[in-house]
């Protein structure tokens, strides 16, 4: 993890973004999946921004249709993403997204003997 990631870790946890987790908590502990998803849910610009410099666009994608496009508690903040930071659209990411998610079930029932 390099520096700048580890300012943004301790911006986050000093803003007590990781409110479930102990006091002690270092960035090796949350690893970083559950780091990007923090910062896209409760940083601001600038560390999203920051994001996007440190991580590669399409990993930071990934891990926002992961861990919380599909979360409808956050649907306000999912468009907000979509459209400024993916330029995609979120309705239909999820659609394609839940399309696949099915065919992959099927896959599965029909490999089943």
């Amino acid at each position: 993890m390099n520096d700048r990631i580890r300012c943004l870790f301790h911006k986050m946890k000093e803003e007590t973004c990781f409110w479930s987790y102990s006091g002690e908590i270092r960035p090796e502990d949350v690893g970083e999946e559950i780091l990007v998803e923090t910062v896209l849910k409760y940083g601001d610009v600038e560390d999203i921004l920051l994001l996007f410099d440190c991580f590669d666009a399409k990993r930071l994608y990934d891990i926002w249709v992961k861990r919380l496009l599909f979360d409808r508690r956050f649907d306000r903040l999912n468009f907000y993403l979509a459209k400024v930071f993916f330029d995609v659209d979120p309705d239909a990411v999820r659609r394609d997204m839940s399309e696949y998610d099915r065919k992959i079930k099927l896959e599965k029932l029909a490999s089943r003997d």
